[in-house]
């Protein structure tokens, strides 16, 4: 408490901080993807936001190409799907891309389902993206490595920006099932992709073990997005001066839980 504070102006979490979140805290989520993939995260790389719902939306907006007709940005979208993004969608005036979960198979998702719901958008859209939600909801499957390949490919293909929705990361309870994040895949699948393929990833406070839904705290990384685009990005940011501090707290003490020796690690 007294490390967070320290880092607020005034040791107060009335105060504003910059529009990106706390560095201190930026630096602790970078800290914690790093340890997580196996791969260096630079923190100037995340952006703090008012729970993953405002951070996805962050990410629309500069996907958005405010034309009409077959100008529309395209968005893949999984079927089932979490009504934030076909919400999000008609309010940014872009033109969803229903893709199919196989229920058969566990709520899988394919190669030849990705290219048939593409083949079917030409001349509707410009395909811009394509929105992963893994661990899945409504529907709770896990993708397996191959699967997460799969989607990189096809992005690289064809492309087109990856948003990773991530925040049901901590939800795995099948000892069949491993997490894997779409960053970790990423940067380990080479050069040809992983300096390649854009990928927003996403985080919130409010699934997981915590449930802090009402508190507003997540988190965005942005992986081979252009140093112009982030700036964009950081100006938007600006008009909403930032995102609450009581998130931010929370949000500190999810990537960064007490450790071996310490004090309250045992109770954790």
């Amino acid at each position: 408490a007294k490390r967070f504070l320290s880092s607020c102006a005034g040791g107060s979490i009335g105060s504003y901080t910059d529009s990106c979140g706390l560095k201190m805290l930026r630096k602790d989520v970078a800290q914690f993807l790093s340890e997580r993939d196996g791969f260096p995260c630079d923190w100037q790389s995340i952006f703090i936001s008012n729970g993953a719902s405002d951070a996805i939306k962050n990410i629309l907006t500069l996907i958005a190409s405010g034309e009409e007709g077959c100008k529309r940005a395209g968005v893949m979208v999984p079927i089932p799907q979490y009504p934030l993004y076909s919400a999000a969608n008609m309010e940014f005036n872009m033109y969803q891309i229903d893709y199919y979960l196989n229920e058969d198979a566990n709520w899988t998702l394919s190669e030849a389902e990705l290219e048939r719901a593409m083949d079917e958008a030409k001349g509707k859209c410009q395909p811009r993206a394509l929105i992963v939600i893994n661990p899945g909801n409504p529907t709770g499957q896990v993708l397996r490595r191959k699967d997460i390949e799969i989607v990189i490919k096809f992005a690289a293909r064809h492309k087109m920006v990856v948003l990773a929705d991530e925040v049901y990361q901590f939800n795995v309870f099948s000892p069949d099932c491993t997490f894997h994040s779409f960053r970790e895949v990423l940067q380990s699948m080479g050069k040809d992709y992983a300096h390649r393929v854009e990928l927003a990833s996403f985080m919130s406070v409010s699934k997981g073990f915590m449930g802090e839904c009402g508190i507003r705290g997540g988190y965005t990384q942005l992986t081979n997005f252009l140093p112009e685009v982030r700036d964009e990005l950081y100006r938007m940011l600006s008009t909403r001066l930032c995102s609450n501090l009581a998130g931010q707290v929370v949000l500190d003490t999810i990537v960064r839980p007490p450790r071996l020796h310490d004090p309250s690690f045992q109770k954790f």
